[in-house]
């Protein structure tokens, strides 16, 4: 709305009577505005927002919150909005022609923008960016750069005399509502353009867009009626009739209701925008020239600015009823929640300044910090908006009592709680804040016993520590050494598992988040004599080397091992209850395992034997000799000291024991075939074969001699020897057979010398013509096969 300021006061009047925000003025009301008009300039003051609205004081039984401040601005202050980060209000100064900037954290104007013409109202885009503010003295929009706070581009021109502006959610367009002349104009944000331009009812006022951004609710204050426009098409879908002169208008967080203040009925409509059409759905009375409302985040408080009344009227959305009223200054007009929702920031138009009132309670701290999980420790919770505070609780458990000691602190004493950090929350009737942090502890435990109080100093004894407060315990330990393992039976018992340690007594303590007791119970370590409950294996061989199993119990620091009387080759004490040994060379006998300890000399109920091993042969080289001939071989394995005979096949042969590994024997000819080598010693006997291979042979032939001119044989006589290699001796008694081509000439028996002759003079022809002839020995048992070509000589 205009400012007096910047229209003369007949022009004020004369504007108003045409149409103005108040409709069908009666003379006594024209009479009372220009009277409160003449007042306000008399007094320097700025435009009066809602003319023929008497200015009534605050009514003496209006509940005030403390921590409110009053930040001056410009003249004659309407619309307010706060920056989506929560940092900074913009304030639109009416009759000084600036928007102010308001800092949130320290409450004070930190920049003031000019360049405007009657500016009414701002809406800020949701990115934060960019303030849009309607000049209702030039019928345009101002567009406010947030990093620089200054005006611009152009102004963007709209319907006449436009009041208030709202942003869609996604920051595309933005609603105006020209008061003048009847209509909405809705701004492309991306240009800056006025795009379309909506006729709506009689001297239009608020405007709201809705949170899903469908739809924008415009109060048409000269028709007192809603109009809803789709914003889709920007065509209006429905107008729902509401009180006398709407003027602000405001959706819950879940865009199921609005709230519209009625000026002139002194009434607020609830409006349900889930039903088709949107419906009023009950009207809330107790107003005073109801203007701008402003719902909290949550949407459970709903604050409606009395221009009439100097306050605030706070709804509880859950009954619509009004909860309490709220001291402003002169002339409120508009309101705005920050986005945490902790302060509402109120336009005071006839005061120039702005009332920030602390509308639920900030905690920001605890102290002490901590206290035990048994409650009735004192605390103080300090922080701001305390005053009227009806609970106090601890993570939703109420503190067993409080005082609000001031505004700024609480002092309580905390309730029985489980362990564990938790926040403060303080209720007043218009909120909850919550913040701080506390943490309960468990109290410090005690120690009363342990059973038993002594054990072996190689652990693993179960004990039963009995005291009081071990819930939650996170340490154990024994003599300064933590145990193995503990597990919390209840709040006065833990049972444990010492772990190793050396000798001697030390306090028992357990540590929780209460704290440590230390004491006053002891515990002794005592070194256990060492038990043998068994070895494995029971005997083993005379030459040592064995690997013995020793089990029991008290092995840790052993010092010796013995076996049947004989110190152990070397050992190892893998744990308490396990001993590795060696045996060492011994003579064949019987006698019990010895382990000694610091604690002790444990000896077994039962003998380790000495036993003499069987012998093992494993290789024979080589493993294979011609059956005419001795064959000297090396025979590998083990145990082999002290043999007795070797024999091939049950009969004995010469043989020499090189070590405990090895044997060499002569093996004397035998028939071709497998045999069975055998060693025998005192401990028994073990076997390996020996294969006899036939004796290679070698078959030579004569050449037959021919005369050929005169033709005569020269020897008629074809010979062939027969020689065992292996031997190197003529072989006697064996047939030969010779043939020329596929002709058999003759078989043939060698004769002492291995020699066989066969006459075939006859035959020499043939054998000229086939250049030779072939002698063949077919082989036995004992000898391989041979060939041998005679070729044929002429003279």
């Amino acid at each position: 709305m205009e400012i007096a300021g910047n229209r003369t006061l007949a022009q004020s009047l004369a504007s108003l009577a045409a149409g103005g925000e108040a409709t069908q003025m009666s003379k006594e009301a024209q009479a009372t505005l220009a009277s409160a008009v003449a007042s306000m300039l008399s007094q320097g003051c700025g435009a009066l927002p809602f003319p023929g609205r008497p200015v009534t004081a605050a009514s003496p039984g209006v509940a005030t919150l403390l921590a409110n401040a009053l930040v001056p601005v410009g003249t004659g202050p309407i619309g307010v909005e706060i920056t989506p980060d929560g940092a900074f209000a913009y304030v639109a100064d009416n009759g000084g022609n600036t928007v102010s900037v308001i800092d949130t954290a320290t409450n004070l104007v930190t920049a003031t923008v000019t360049g405007l013409n009657g500016p009414i109202d701002v809406a800020i885009t949701p990115d934060g960016n960019f303030v849009y503010v309607t000049n209702g003295s030039s019928n345009t929009v101002s567009v406010i750069d947030t990093s620089t706070n200054l005006v611009v581009g152009s102004p963007i021109t709209v319907g006449s005399n436009p009041f208030e502006i709202d942003i869609t959610p996604d920051g595309a367009f933005a609603y105006v509502a020209n008061h003048g002349s009847g209509t909405v104009s809705v701004i492309d944000t991306s240009t800056n353009l006025s795009i379309a331009t909506i006729t709506v009812g009689s001297t239009p006022n608020g405007v709201a867009v809705s949170p899903d951004g469908l739809t924008v609710y415009v109060t048409n204050s000269g028709s007192g009626s809603v109009s809803v426009i789709d914003t889709a098409t920007n065509l209006v879908t429905a107008t729902v009739g509401v009180g006398s002169t709407p003027i602000g208008v405001v959706f819950t967080p879940d865009g199921n209701f609005a709230y519209v203040a009625n000026n002139g009925s002194n009434t607020v409509s609830v409006i349900d925008t889930t039903t088709g059409p949107p419906s009023v759905v009950t009207t809330i009375n107790g107003f005073a020239t109801p203007a701008g409302a402003a719902v909290n985040p949550d949407g459970t408080l709903v604050f409606v600015v009395n221009f009439g009344a100097n306050n605030v009227s706070v709804i509880d959305t859950s009954t619509n009823t009004i909860l309490t009223t709220l001291a402003v200054g002169t002339q409120p007009s508009r309101a705005a929640v920050t986005p945490d929702g902790n302060f509402l920031y109120v336009t005071n138009n006839g005061s120039n300044n702005v009332s920030v009132l602390q509308i639920r309670p900030i905690v920001t701290s605890i102290t002490p910090g901590s206290g035990s999980t048994l409650g009735g420790d004192p605390i103080t919770i300090s922080g701001s908006g305390f005053t009227g505070a009806t609970s106090v609780t601890l993570n939703s458990t109420p503190v067993a009592s409080f005082i609000v000691v001031d505004d700024n602190t609480i002092t309580a004493t905390t309730p029985a709680h489980a362990a564990g950090t938790v926040q403060a929350s303080v209720t007043v009737p218009l909120g909850t804040g919550t913040g701080g942090s506390f943490t309960f502890v468990p109290p410090p435990p005690t120690i009363t016993s342990i059973s038993p109080s002594s054990g072996t100093t190689s652990g693993g004894t179960l004990v039963l520590i009995t005291g009081t407060n071990f819930t939650g315990a996170t340490a154990v330990s024994i003599a300064g050494t933590p145990v193995t393992s503990f597990q919390v039976v209840d709040d006065t018992h833990i049972s444990a598992i010492t772990a190793p340690h050396a000798p001697g007594t030390g306090l028992v303590s357990v540590t929780t988040p209460g704290g440590t007791a230390n004491g006053p119970v002891t515990y002794t370590y005592v070194t256990p004599a060492p038990t043998i409950s068994g070895f494995s294996p029971a005997s083993g061989s005379t030459a040592g080397g064995t690997q013995v199993t020793i089990t029991g119990t008290g092995f840790t620091g052993a010092t010796a091992v013995s076996i049947a009387g004989a110190p152990a080759a070397s050992f190892q004490v893998l744990n308490d209850t396990t001993i590795v040994a060696v045996t060492a060379p011994h003579a064949p006998g019987s006698g019990p395992v010895s382990v000694t300890t610091p604690g002790g000399t444990a000896v077994s109920g039962t003998n380790y034997t000495y036993v003499t091993p069987a012998p093992t042969v494993t290789a024979i080289f080589p493993s294979s000799g011609p059956a005419g001939a001795s064959t000297q071989v090396s025979i590998s394995g083990t145990g082999l000291t002290g043999a007795t005979s070797v024999t091939v096949n049950g009969t004995p042969v010469p043989f020499t024991v090189v070590s405990d590994n090895e044997i060499t024997a002569t093996l004397p000819p035998h028939a071709a075939g497998t045999v069975t080598v055998t060693v025998t010693t005192p401990g028994g006997s073990a076997s390996i074969p020996f294969t006899y291979t036939r004796d290679r042979t070698q078959l030579t032939a004569t050449p037959a001699i021919v005369q050929v001119f005169p033709p005569h044989p020269y020897a008629g006589i074809l010979t062939a020897t027969l020689t065992d290699l292996d031997t190197g001796a003529p072989l006697a008694g064996q047939p030969i057979t010779f043939t020329t081509g596929s002709t058999t000439l003759c078989t043939v028996v060698t004769n002492a010398q291995g020699v066989a002759t066969c006459p075939a003079v006859l035959a020499l022809p043939l054998i000229i013509l086939n250049g030779g002839y072939t002698a063949t020995y077919a082989g036995n048992s004992n000898h391989q096969p041979a060939t041998a070509h005679g070729a044929v000589i002429t003279l």
